[in-house]
């Protein structure tokens, strides 16, 4: 049996369309990253910022190679290099500075260690990663344990030795894991160096150890002096980021390993702990309480203790540590409280959320393009094709059992084939054909002449119907496809658009919170973002429940407004939302600079019918205030649907917060498949920033717009064909920058024709405005459409709109 090949055949030429694709890595960055996928396996060492990472972690392990508990066990330079196995150039840089120092404390298990570290590096450890915990853990025990069966059969195998290793096993294993949990803070944190509260507890581990190594140094200004500096420093931070319970952790933690380890005595260990728990309790009343207390806490314990408890030397390295901490800027601290790791951690997994919902657009997007490809125009046939199966077929159902059959079509075939497609195309002509229209001489040979004439006037009407279904189908199957690519590139537009349009305002929060706080009103949230532009501020606050009487909104908006120092309002007015769990939830938004004031007069064409024209005004939260005008074509109640559905659909997606031009075009669409024959509508918009005081104006068919500003007139024109006759249309924009004053006139094809044309229409309109001028714009739209219909005193031909918009700026106070 032979074997069958199905190949999926895609033309080389063919592009398909990705709405949004990411930009090309450089070279340097693709060399980046394969040389930190290298660093993660232990080959390489590159970036600048693991030199800052290397020199922390050579000072940490000298110190740490120092440590010596109870002057006997040495657990602690095992349990360091412990953490780089498996880290390539981090490992190395560790053991040399372990080894540096703990050759001189004891040289001969120091190197015992050191080859066991070695070892275990280059067999066992290059397998672990950062995550295998327990994996390292037990590497540090099991080099430990080697390290000291080593060394108790070098001092003559003595069971003593033998139980030390044990213990210093145990030992090793146990402080390994501990300082791991600092350890991943280095590794992990990319975007913020915020500690979480594990990675708290494991940091202070981790520099507990290197203080344990100072102590060790018997240097005394380093010995008392650094260490009770550095002791005080540390407790004040820790106690300073969790409170008491940070406070006296860091206290026990750092006292308990300083006393193993010969650094303090039992009087520092106890002043150590109550220190850190005395300055955790007065986090709230600020740094000052939290230095105070702790350079009172050595006085209360010298109270009750021999005065030579603790030497000059180290009160004044003490006193240097807290007046350190006090001088540490508010910034600083505030970040080892943690309240910016939480902003972080928020504003990352805000980041994440937006990036898998881009791609899951992006993935819709990319579907409803391809359905919209499934939705091709039917491949017709070829007119000779077509034009030969009809001959054939009239053939057969008429000369069928004729007895002179075989003459016609094979004696004289030429003569009866071309008698029959000249009789079709005598119907494509006239829409069909008599006896007496075929030639004379085949109907003296022809003896079914009636049936065959017949039966060319059935395959006809068939093949003229057929072809109209034909096109319907294709224009439906066309106008599918465009939906479907219209909505695609509307995902493809919103994935790229997901962005932060607002910034936070951190200075304007503090602001907030010093005016309220001046006021005796304590503030449970706040928040102030700004548009990109920095337009549109907006305050969103939480207080305490003013038992929904609406008591709040008095009071708080002047307090907004002196803290933003811009005109603001309640964002819903007249609503005081209350919650259950005793707030109030208040929202104010600033008020735009501009004001614009609409109004419509219009006219139908006869009594008879309703007007064809539909007019819409409309202002959106983004202070976007939207003048539309559709003419429906024709009169009566036709087009007045269709101008309904294109303002309806304007309105819609113009609240949704779609941009303009890609409404326009969908609204295009949607008229497209629904329309009957010669049915279409105009769309004149103009869109005002009242931020800005930016005029867009887009137009699909309509009349040119006007702006009377100053005894002048200004004209907006577009030429272009209205929405719903193609299938695609060119979104042309036209802006302006308003001034105060300005109205604008936008108008149907009514009023034109009735003045003679667009031109004469600006001249007629500044003529008038001059001889009477107005700024109501209901009596600017009244006044103008009177005077329209003066000028054309005949029935009107078409349906009449005249809508205005006058354009100002708010004064102070307004």
């Amino acid at each position: 049996m032979e074997k069958s090949e199905i190949m999926l055949d895609i033309p080389m030429e063919e592009e398909f369309y990705t709405p949004k694709t990411h930009e090309k890595k450089t070279t340097k960055e693709r060399l980046e990253e394969t040389l930190y996928s290298y660093q993660q396996q232990g080959r390489i060492f590159v970036f600048k910022r693991d030199i800052f990472r290397l020199l922390i972690f050579t000072c940490l392990g000298f110190f740490w190679g120092r440590g010596e508990m109870l002057n006997l066990f040495h657990p602690l330079g095992i349990a360091y290099i412990s953490l780089f196995f498996g880290e390539g150039i981090f490992f190395w840089t560790a053991l040399v500075a372990v080894g540096l120092s703990a050759m001189a404390v004891a040289p001969l298990k120091c190197g015992a260690v050191l080859a066991a570290a070695i070892a275990i590096q280059l067999t066992l450890g290059r397998f672990t990663n950062r995550q295998d915990k327990y994996k390292k853990a037990l590497l540090a025990g099991f080099s430990m344990a080697l390290a000291g069966i080593f060394y108790a059969i070098a001092q003559g195998g003595l069971i003593f030795y033998f139980v030390v290793a044990g213990i210093e096993s145990a030992l090793a294993m146990g402080i390994s894991f501990l300082a791991q949990k600092g350890m991943g803070f280095f590794w992990e944190k990319q975007q913020t160096w915020v500690p979480t509260r594990e990675e708290v507890l494991g940091l202070l581990f981790l520099f507990s150890g290197a203080l344990v190594g100072i102590g060790n140094v018997e240097v005394p200004w380093v010995q008392q002096g650094i260490l009770a500096f550095l002791c005080a420093y540390f407790i004040g931070v820790c106690a300073n980021a969790e409170g008491m319970s940070g406070g006296a952790t860091a206290g026990l933690v750092l006292g308990f390993l300083l006393y193993l380890c010969s650094g303090i005595d039992s009087t520092a260990f106890a002043l150590l702990g109550m220190a850190g728990l005395l300055s955790g309790s007065v986090r709230d009343l600020g740094k000052w309480a939290m230095v105070l207390v702790l350079l009172i806490s050595p006085m209360l314990v010298l109270f009750y203790q021999d005065t030579d408890a603790f030497s000059s030397l180290w009160i004044q390295g003490w006193s240097l540590g807290g007046l350190g901490f006090l001088l540490t800027p508010k910034k600083i601290t505030l970040l080892f409280r943690g309240q910016a790791w939480i902003q972080e951690k928020e504003r990352n997994v805000y980041l994440r959320k937006k990036e898998m919902l881009e791609e899951k657009l992006l993935d819709f997007s990319t579907a409803f393009y391809a359905l919209g490809k499934t939705f091709k125009p039917l491949e017709e046939h070829g007119e000779k094709n077509q034009l030969i199966s009809m001959v054939d077929k009239i053939a057969e159902n008429t000369c069928n059992g004729c007895g002179v059959a075989h003459y016609c079509w094979e004696e004289e075939l030429y003569r009866s084939y071309g008698t029959t497609v000249s009789a079709l195309s005598y119907c494509e002509e006239k829409g069909s054909i008599t006896l007496e229209q075929l030639p004379q001489s085949f109907q003296d040979i022809c003896v079914r002449k009636e049936l065959f004439v017949a039966e060319i006037n059935k395959s006809y009407e068939n093949y003229r119907r057929d072809r109209l279904w034909i096109g319907r189908l294709k224009e439906c199957r066309e106008l599918v496809g465009q939906q479907m690519n219209a909505v695609g590139h509307l995902l493809g537009e919103l994935s790229g658009e997901m962005d932060v349009f607002c910034v936070f305002l951190e200075s304007a929060n503090q602001n907030v919170k010093e005016v309220f706080s001046k006021a005796s009103i304590p503030l449970k949230e706040v928040q102030v973002t700004e548009n990109t532009d920095g337009s549109k501020r907006q305050v969103e606050i939480v207080v305490k429940s003013c038992g929904c009487h609406g008591d709040c909104k008095l009071k708080l908006l002047p307090l907004i407004k002196e803290s933003m120092g811009r005109p603001m309002q309640l964002k819903e007015k007249g609503f005081c939302h209350c919650t259950d769990k005793g707030e109030c939830r208040l929202a104010f938004v600033e008020v735009p600079l501009f004001q614009l004031t609409t109004a419509t007069a219009c006219a139908s064409a006869s009594e008879d019918f309703p007007i064809g024209d539909t007019c819409s005004f409309l202002e959106t939260q983004a202070g976007i205030a939207l003048m539309a005008v559709s003419d429906g074509m024709g009169q009566g109640q036709d087009a007045a649907k269709e101008s309904n559905t294109a303002i309806e659909l304007l309105e819609q997606f113009s609240e949704a917060g779609f941009q303009r031009d890609l409404a326009v075009k969908l609204i295009n669409s949607a008229l497209l498949l629904q329309r009957g024959e010669d049915s279409y509508a105009t769309l004149d918009i103009c869109a005002v920033d009242l931020f800005q005081g930016k005029a867009q104006f887009i137009k699909l068919g309509a009349v040119s717009s006007y702006i009377s500003r100053g005894g002048r007139i200004l004209t907006i024109t577009s030429h272009t064909l209205p929405a719903g006759i193609l299938e695609e249309v060119e979104v042309i924009e036209n802006e302006m920058l308003l001034k105060d004053g300005d109205i604008i006139f936008m108008v149907t094809d009514g009023v034109t024709e009735a003045l003679g044309g667009e031109g004469p229409t600006a001249a007629w309109l500044k003529e008038k405005l001059a001889s009477r001028p107005m700024s109501n714009p209901q009596d600017v739209a009244t006044y103008i459409l009177q005077e329209v219909k003066k000028e054309h005193q005949t029935h009107n031909d078409d349906d009449m709109t005249v809508m205005a918009g006058r354009f100002w700026k708010k004064r102070k106070g307004a």
